[in-house]
């Protein structure tokens, strides 16, 4: 019982993966500082999209390169919040 249970969660996680097809890196300054930008382009079961992040002290977090200063935002609502080691 427990091998059909291992196999039926092992079909349905492969096909729920998500392929990454491309991936761009790029940079924004915020304030006079630099944060890496990744957009990638994506491939699962419904198709292909892209996902753009902005990292924060190596945190990503998602944004929109499309719709002004939003990554900026995200990086100026997020700086502060994160613990440095």
């Amino acid at each position: 019982m427990k091998l059909i249970h291992l196999l039926i969660c092992s079909a349905v996680l492969l096909t729920g993966c998500t392929t990454v097809l491309n991936e761009t890196r790029g940079s924004i300054v915020v304030d006079g500082e630099v944060y890496e930008t990744r957009t990638r382009l994506l491939e699962n079961s419904g198709g292909t999209f892209e996902s753009t992040s902005v990292f924060v002290r190596n945190t990503p977090f998602s944004c929109l390169p499309d719709s002004p200063n939003d990554c900026a935002s995200k990086v100026r609502r997020n700086r502060d919040r994160i613990d440095i080691d």
